[in-house]
């Protein structure tokens, strides 16, 4: 059978050479980009047999042309059998294919045993073999409170989202799709790979911020670390190391131990204190925050005396001086626990304002001491007795000394107490229950305004009999009293004589 005719077209082209391994097109990427991991040997480019192609009947050859180049690169010919399918390529020599780069074009000229040249369409491709250039100094740059002689504090993780970044200096040049890979670990050219950043065609000429999380810190122990990275771009051509940055991390997290506050002046080593009111000086107590509590540098704290809402509770928030852990309170607020018990403790608000309270201290404040307090003193006495008839016919005065700490939140009762005709006690409230007022804290009870006991009610007692002036104080508002039987004032102890 004979072999068709085969008519010489100008106008007919063949298909475009193929390189199987050419990248795929990806948004702002390089057009047919070719790995740089191919470029370290001759490429095989394929073509597509052409019709009628019949060696049997005579050489029939392929030569291989790069961009406006009249040569050809390559060129083979075959002869007296098909050409295998896997046998129809050409070669780009290695030689073209690095300190090249750029887009360049590909084509071929086929030549039929009947001499006939057909020419294929091009093929369009980019080689790529340089890598990115680091710049200079191209450590990441962190922030200088995590930096040498600082550290990267399990406090510092707390107060920024539970992870430290850090900036990535530009590096020459940046393409969509580079892949920034940074490492952390123990050493500084260490390869535990802690992420990958892969740039896109919207933001590949952005600052680049490298962001470390707090659990691969944790997860990486405390100590010396290390950081670094390098860059590799789509054409898998990998940049230098840059240089490690250093840091110390101390990254496991300290609880919060607040242990219960201390009351200077106070004794007793566990949770109970005893304080006596006149050991501060001017009835000022200083509550000492301890230096074993976890408290970190803005945190703020208050000190809270007592039990919020009640009588001679207050809350301190301002240290004695900048960066004490000394807390003033002050005398009122002490003389309303006089012979109570109270709790005392403080809290720390973070930077996320949330409170941490610490554990409470109890404070047993003692009564004024006996020796520091005065008896109620009535006027007209005589060898410590009291003359009905020398007393004027409004009643015989009484007087009471201001006692250490008084305030307006302490109340008062004085009584006088004699024996009534029928033999039984009988007793006369020369200040009913109410509280001191501002002129008493001055100048005490009595001396300002009139307090007498009544002549009307001498006169019920018997003479010559005994006659007892008492002084009861509560210290908190009048909320407790001593017993009736137990004033806590010395006793005025008079007789009452005709």
């Amino acid at each position: 059978m004979s072999k068709p005719t085969i008519t010489p077209s100008p106008n007919r082209q063949l298909l475009a050479p193929r390189i199987d391994e050419l990248l795929p097109d990806v948004p702002g990427g390089e057009i047919n980009l070719l790995p740089e991991a191919c470029t370290h040997a001759d490429l095989k480019v394929w073509f597509e047999l052409w019709n009628y192609s019949d060696p049997t009947e005579g050489e029939e050859s392929v030569e291989l042309f790069l961009d406006d180049d009249v040569n050809p690169v390559d060129s083979r010919s075959w002869y007296g059998a098909p050409i295998d399918e896997s046998d129809q390529f050409v070669t780009l020599p290695q030689r073209l294919l690095r300190g090249n780069d750029g887009q360049h074009r590909l084509r071929y000229t086929a030549k039929a045993f009947n001499n006939e040249m057909d020419e294929s369409a091009d093929l369009p491709f980019t080689l790529d073999t340089t890598p990115a250039v680091l710049a200079t100094s191209s450590e990441l740059v962190f922030p200088p409170e995590v930096l040498p002689p600082n550290k990267l504090t399990a406090h510092y993780l707390e107060l920024n989202n539970d992870e430290v970044r850090a900036n990535l200096p530009p590096y020459t040049t940046p393409r969509p799709w580079d892949r920034i890979t940074w490492y952390w670990g123990a050493t500084p050219g260490n390869q535990d790979q802690g992420g990958v950043i892969e740039l896109d065609d919207q933001n590949y000429a952005d600052p680049v911020e490298v962001t470390i999380p707090g659990d691969l810190i944790r997860d990486g122990g405390d100590g010396w670390r290390y950081v670094w990275y390098e860059v590799q771009d789509r054409a898998g051509n990998l940049s230098l190391r840059s240089e490690p940055v250093e840091l110390g991390v101390e990254a496991t997290p300290i609880p919060r131990v607040l242990p219960w506050p201390s009351v200077e002046g106070a004794v007793g080593a566990g949770q109970q204190q005893t304080l006596d009111p006149l050991v501060p000086l001017n009835g000022v107590v200083i509550v000492q925050v301890p230096p074993e509590a976890v408290i970190y540098p803005g945190e703020k704290v208050w000190v809270q005396w007592g039990e919020p809402g009640t009588l001679g509770a207050t809350r301190v928030e301002q240290p004695v001086s900048s960066g004490s852990r000394r807390y003033q309170v002050d005398m009122p607020y002490l003389a309303a626990h006089i012979g109570r018990a109270l709790p005392v403790s403080y809290g720390v608000i973070d930077a996320r304002e949330q409170e941490h309270l610490s554990a409470t201290r109890q404070l047993q404040v003692q009564t004024l001491p006996s020796q520091r307090l005065e008896a109620v003193q009535c006027d007209g006495l005589s060898g410590g007795n009291l003359s009905y008839n020398s007393v004027a016919p409004e009643g015989a005065r009484l007087t009471l000394k201001k006692w250490p700490l008084i305030t307006t939140d302490h109340w008062v009762l004085i009584t006088m107490t004699g024996v009534s005709t029928t033999g039984q006690d009988s007793s006369f409230e020369a200040v009913r229950k109410r509280p001191v007022t501002a002129q008493e804290m001055v100048v005490g009870i009595g001396f300002s305004t009139d307090v007498r006991v009544s002549k009307i009610f001498l006169n019920t007692l018997q003479r010559n009999k005994p006659l007892t002036g008492k002084v009861y104080v509560s210290f908190d508002g009048g909320q407790t009293w001593p017993p009736l039987a137990a004033p806590n004032f010395p006793l005025l102890q008079l007789t009452l004589v005709g």
